[in-house]
């Protein structure tokens, strides 16, 4: 376990905010974190979650009622509708057609919504036949990786995760299939490597995280995570690796823009920057935006910026951290990773709910220190642990909301900045880590 001591020692050694009466919030959180210590709450995460797909399944196949869009997930036209499309275009790749461009064999004739390196699993002769069976592997992945990388925690805590695990966030990626499950279960093998297997893990489990970013752009935010760790061997491996990417993006700009073109962009059921100050924009001026869209999201960016300066100096005078003394613990990094890839995704475009997936790997980091008593850091965790659970079910009600869901987005997004802030070393940290004039962890 990280302690917070450690990370944020007051003048005396003592945790910052020691002595210090916690509000109420923060004391109920940490009451029902770490209620009932002898049951591990992995059996209640697991079993929260084949409760609900065997209800799921049981009320597709028995009564022939689809019970999704009444837990708050939008149905697609077909189970694992993001799974067939690519299924089709493996099927189409045999008969000599590039998907990514023409796929006839896609039941909606829907070209591939992903990029090239999908194809090179056609090669294990998938079809269409078994969307099926590929989509299950794909969902038992994730949820075994996530359960995993939590731990052993109290029944509270398994109740919390199961509420995270359940959410119509998680289940519409679930409903879908969507490749977005595959890439995190391959973010959270490359973390759960990260603690089994401290040497070659901090060169292998950046290179893993690479391999998702040239199948879907955005997982390359997550290299940020090995960046701020004190390995010197993966500080210089996660920078190579944003060296490959951005070679292999100039190589594949044309098929990254064709995707780009093609993919649905909504505001329900969705999440980004844009969203609201575009909905505010529709509320006061003209119905549709006349300028370019790259123009509209970096208008977007700007409050966005205002809030993360303003949040870097609150928790610069507020949460001193010791920053020569950071961590390389599993939860610590998998929380970066997490907070990055949704900070990064939330600022560069609009993405459907599904990607909140990746939030998921924030919850061991946040359940451990929202458990720990006395600190601001544990304050600011139970905030953003609650927040989180908040953002994953409030999507369901985008509608109902007209797009006021997105306060939930924003409320996230600040968070977790100041999470990360907070918990990053002094980039002359990471300079003197890269270059060996500091001390770095025994694996490297």
């Amino acid at each position: 376990m990280t302690g917070t001591a450690r990370l944020f020692p007051g003048a005396s050694g003592t945790p910052v905010g020691a002595g210090v009466r916690e509000p109420l919030f923060v004391r109920t959180v940490r009451a029902f974190l770490t209620w009932g210590p002898k049951l591990d709450g992995r059996i209640v995460l697991l079993a929260a979650v084949a409760v609900y797909l065997a209800a799921v399944a049981a009320g597709r196949r028995l009564l022939g009622i689809d019970f999704w869009p009444s837990l708050g997930v939008p149905s697609g036209p077909s189970l694992f509708f993001d799974a067939r499309n690519l299924t089709a275009a493996w099927e189409c790749q045999r008969l000599g057609y590039d998907p990514l461009y023409e796929s006839p064999c896609d039941p909606w004739g829907r070209p591939l919504m992903y990029l090239r390196p999908w194809l090179a699993f056609g090669a294990l002769g998938l079809n269409q036949s078994h969307t099926f069976a590929f989509a299950v592997v794909l969902i038992a992945a994730m949820f075994l990786s996530f359960t995993w990388l939590v731990g052993r925690v109290a029944a509270g805590a398994g109740l919390v995760l199961a509420l995270a695990a359940c959410s119509p966030a998680v289940m519409f990626a679930v409903e879908r299939a969507n490749m977005d499950i595959a890439l995190f279960s391959l973010i959270a093998g490359a973390i759960l490597l990260w603690r089994a297997r401290p040497g070659y893990s901090r060169v292998v489990s950046p290179i893993l995280v690479l391999l998702g970013a040239t199948a879907k752009i955005y997982p390359a935010f997550a290299l940020g995570a090995f960046v701020v760790t004190r390995s010197r061997v993966a500080v210089r491996t996660a920078l190579l690796c944003l060296v490959v990417f951005g070679v292999y993006c100039v190589f594949s700009v044309g098929d990254i823009a064709h995707v780009a073109a093609i993919a649905i962009q909504g505001e329900s059921f969705s999440y980004g920057a844009r969203i609201l100050p575009a909905h505010l924009y529709h509320q006061v001026g003209a119905d549709r935006w006349a300028g370019p869209a790259a123009v509209k999201q970096l208008l977007a960016a700007v409050p966005l910026a205002i809030m993360a300066a303003a949040i870097a100096i609150r928790v610069h005078r507020r949460l001193t951290a010791e920053r020569d003394v950071w961590s390389n613990t599993t939860a610590l990094v998998a929380l970066h990773a997490g907070a990055l890839i949704y900070l990064g995704t939330f600022t560069v475009a609009n993405n459907f709910d599904y990607r909140l997936v990746f939030l998921l790997l924030t919850l061991p980091q946040l359940v451990e220190w929202a458990s720990m008593p006395a600190d601001r850091l544990s304050a600011l965790s139970s905030a953003t642990l609650v927040a989180v659970i908040v953002l994953l079910w409030v999507g369901s009600l985008s509608e109902r909301l007209h797009l006021w869901d997105e306060l939930a987005s924003w409320v996230v997004a600040g968070l977790l900045a100041a999470i990360v802030v907070a918990t990053i070393p002094r980039l002359s940290s990471i300079r003197d880590v890269l270059l060996g004039a500091a001390p770095v962890d025994r694996t490297r």
